[in-house]
């Protein structure tokens, strides 16, 4: 039988372990499909047959369209609900789950993304206007779901904000009510993005809506603070 390894942590607890679950030869669900699968199993048995608690983990639209299973894959980062159990066992001829490394781990794999909301709260990276274009429009389907800030180097420096603030930023500024004071606070608030130091940009393939993240930094970096 096909297995799945998952990197466990129990709440509040600081170290982590791996655990391996055998499921169904076949599966044809995505990631989310087969935690739901093995959480709702009668007895949850690892692989060893050794009793387990249930699966700690985040999902609510399972449509791609809230962010909230974000995860790691078989290393990459992703949405869990849209990786395809096959295609990840044909590509990387196993699975392996894990939680997000950008962000503080809550149990299994749970993370705790509220840096993400606090920081575009301190920046007042809120709407109170209309956006000009459809293409500011664009920039507010930002899921806020970390996956950009899991791929992003700079990000895990501590130099840099996570690729989706600037993504706000951009917005904000480009609309009619961001008057003076507005754009002094979150050029005071946020971290000074220069030319996006990235060669491969590696935020803009794991971003579920392919935002130009790249663009909205470069935007933000000679709006807010030109050289």
């Amino acid at each position: 039988m096909p297995t799945v390894t998952i990197v466990r942590r129990e709440t509040g607890g600081t170290d982590s372990f791996e655990q391996e679950f055998e499921f169904e030869k076949g599966f044809q669900g995505s990631v989310i499909d087969l935690l739901h699968e093995l959480n709702g199993r009668e007895t949850l048995t690892d692989a060893a047959g050794n009793p387990a608690r249930r699966i700690c983990f985040e999902c609510s639209c399972e449509t791609g369209s809230c962010g909230a299973c974000a995860m790691l894959v078989n290393d990459k980062p992703v949405l869990a609900c849209e990786a395809s159990v096959p295609e990840e066992l044909r590509r990387a001829g196993g699975l392996r789950l894990a939680p997000l490394t950008a962000f503080p781990c809550v149990c299994d794999l749970q993370v705790n993304r509220d840096i993400l909301r606090d920081r575009a709260r301190d920046a007042g990276l809120w709407l109170t206007g209309e956006a000009r274009e459809a293409e500011d429009g664009f920039f507010s389907a930002c899921l806020q779901c970390g996956l950009c800030a899991e791929a992003c180097e700079k990000y895990r420096s501590g130099k840099f904000d996570a690729p989706c603030a600037y993504v706000s930023a951009d917005l904000v500024a480009a609309l009619d009510g961001a008057d003076a004071a507005r754009r002094k606070g979150m050029k005071r608030a946020l971290k000074k993005p220069f030319l996006c130091p990235c060669k491969t940009a590696p935020c803009e393939p794991v971003c579920p809506q392919r935002l130009p993240l790249r663009q909205a930094i470069k935007r933000v970096g000679g709006s807010l603070f030109p050289r």
